[in-house]
């Protein structure tokens, strides 16, 4: 199996899981917030829907975003617009698909090259690292989901 194609696959699973544990979530519980002060549901939900496209953006342009204020209040505003999980999930498939096409044609040479990310104090960041970001992403939220479906009493395992 080629790396492209395990990255893939591993990030189609963990998709798979996140949506399952955030679509168990009520429609009186997807806003709620630990404390009034934690994130909820639905504020998750809207990251993962975006992140695969973050992904296809870095790994396409090989460039770092500039994040100013006007770019930050129009990406919090585009995610304001999803009002509910089913939407999160099918913003979420739409950009998975453009990363599935973006990965499976990256080259094996492709996979090594890198880039500076500033994150955690910056560092470089290989294709394949970005590539996996999504699938990280996915699997970091799905622990946030279950945690706090705990504190509001669900302690299903789904």
């Amino acid at each position: 199996m080629r790396v492209q194609d395990y990255i893939v696959a591993e990030t189609k699973s963990a998709a798979e899981e996140i949506w399952k544990y955030a679509k168990a979530v009520g429609d009186d519980k997807v806003a709620w917030s630990p404390l009034d002060a934690g994130r909820s549901v639905l504020d998750i939900a809207r990251e993962c829907a975006q992140c695969p496209i973050w992904g296809v953006m870095l790994i396409t342009t090989r460039s770092m975003p500039e994040f100013t204020e006007e770019s930050q209040a129009a990406m919090k505003a585009e995610m304001d617009k999803l009002t509910t999980v089913d939407q999160c999930v099918d913003l979420c498939n739409e950009n998975l698909a453009k990363l599935y096409e973006v990965v499976a044609n990256l080259t094996d040479e492709q996979l090594k090259e890198e880039m500076f990310l500033p994150f955690s104090g910056g560092r470089n960041y290989t294709i394949s690292e970005i590539a996996e970001y999504p699938h990280w992403n996915f699997d970091y939220h799905q622990g946030q989901i279950a945690y706090i479906q705990t504190l509001y009493g669900d302690k299903e395992m789904y």
